[in-house]
């Protein structure tokens, strides 16, 4: 479990836009009878596409086009144990907008307590190297920023 410190804002489900429910399967548990980290972060990447398909269309992930959306740092706080059956609930949002880059913030909560903050920079990339975002993907990522305050 990570000790490091959060914003107050990153762990108030409130300060996400997205959310999704997650149920957690058996087979995600581990022999410590907690939901296994590895399955938190598959929760976290299930999450992160989901929402930049309600950003960018449902047909995103399938579509032709140019340029691609690679993800380049992805990283992890576990802040406390996360248990079978219960459910989760995901939560996401656009922490950051930059010039060919985007960072998304998720988090993970179950029985109303955050179980697991994750973040996911993602740099557009066309022809082999990075590329400025456009201004309709600057328009789709700004409807999904935190909720500050």
């Amino acid at each position: 479990m990570s000790g490091a410190r959060h914003a107050p804002a990153l762990l108030s489900a409130q300060s996400y836009p997205f959310a999704m429910d997650i149920v957690p399967r058996y087979a995600d548990m581990d022999i410590l009878r907690h939901i296994n980290n590895l399955s938190l972060a598959e929760y976290h990447e299930e999450a992160r596409t989901r929402f930049l398909m309600t950003l960018f269309g449902e047909d995103f992930l399938f579509r032709k086009r140019e340029y691609r959306l690679l993800p380049v740092r992805t990283t992890y706080d576990y802040l406390r144990e996360a248990h079978y059956p219960q459910p989760l609930e995901a939560r996401a949002g656009v922490a950051r907008i930059g010039n060919s880059s985007f960072e998304v913030a998720m988090a993970l909560f179950q029985n109303e307590q955050c179980v697991c903050l994750a973040t996911a920079v993602t740099v557009q990339v066309m022809d082999g190297k990075a590329a400025a975002l456009t201004a309709a993907q600057r328009a789709c990522l700004e409807r999904g920023l935190l909720r500050r305050g």
